[in-house]
């Protein structure tokens, strides 16, 4: 079972809560922003973690581009782009120039690890490689830098209900972002799957996934990625964050909860 911490390198907070996760906890795996204003520190925690898996967060709606380009890019060179914009953007120029970016955003993390740490996944920030018309990107970069797995949304609805024995995915939105998640992951796997037969959970209850959760995943017996978001809340008061909805996601106390719940839980229990 791989159980995946999101956003590393975003903020020192966000970085502490995922080492702790990693160092007393079950996280297996972790995914970095090559543009996040910690990306330093999470290298460095990341060289003294041999052990942990590193993965691409790729981005493009959230903080400092690697590449300035006017076509994602504001006058100061942060990302100007909402998800809502990418589903419309499909042209060849603004595609070749996500490319490149992500491009440069793999390079930067390959080359500020040593050379024989293999980069074990492709993710993004929102998700947003789900898009079927960014997708083929992050498959292309994936086979050029011999990355074997690329995230898909494979989580099952009953199987996601059963497990969180809940129905609050109404009220958090996670229906919608299920829903539209699924459908394009559907239409990804008739280009290519680097996913494999690996169960995804967390997209319909996003955000608050607990420790009896993560205990039932491991009694269903079943290949899962979950993805976590842990952090220190109280760390974020004074952090710059680039909009609203991920400051207040980073500064729920869910992030708390969701760390308390993979510390209460250690990786060999989940082999």
């Amino acid at each position: 079972m791989i159980v995946n911490a999101d956003d590393l390198g975003m903020t020192h907070g966000v970085n502490r809560a995922i080492f702790k996760g990693y160092d007393d906890g079950c996280i297996t795996h972790a995914s970095i922003m090559a543009n996040g204003d910690s990306f330093d520190d999470a290298i460095n925690g990341a060289i003294e973690r041999e052990g942990l898996g590193i993965g691409l967060h790729l981005d493009i709606t959230y903080g400092k581009a690697i590449i300035e380009d006017s076509l994602y890019c504001d006058s100061d060179g942060y990302f100007k782009l909402e998800y809502k914009d990418l589903i419309f953007r499909k042209d060849s120029q603004f595609l070749l120039a996500v490319e490149r970016e992500w491009d440069a955003q793999i390079s930067l993390v390959l080359s500020s690890l040593p050379q024989d740490r293999i980069l074990t996944h492709i993710d993004s920030h929102r998700h947003i490689h789900i898009i079927p018309h960014l997708y083929p990107i992050a498959v292309k970069l994936a086979k050029r830098y011999n990355i074997e797995r690329v995230r898909l949304i494979k989580e099952d609805f009953i199987d996601s209900m059963r497990i969180a024995r809940r129905f609050n995915f109404i009220l958090n939105k996670g229906i919608i972002k299920y829903t539209i998640l699924k459908l394009f992951t559907m239409l990804n796997l008739k280009q290519e799957d680097l996913y494999g037969d690996r169960r995804f959970y967390s997209i319909l209850y996003t955000g608050v996934v607990d420790a009896e959760i993560i205990k039932r995943v491991i009694e269903s017996k079943k290949r899962y990625e979950i993805m976590v978001h842990p952090g220190y809340p109280h760390l974020e008061k004074d952090t710059q964050f680039y909009d609203e909805e991920d400051r207040d996601y980073r500064i729920s106390d869910n992030r708390m909860r969701e760390l308390e719940a993979v510390l209460s839980i250690k990786r060999d229990d989940i082999k």
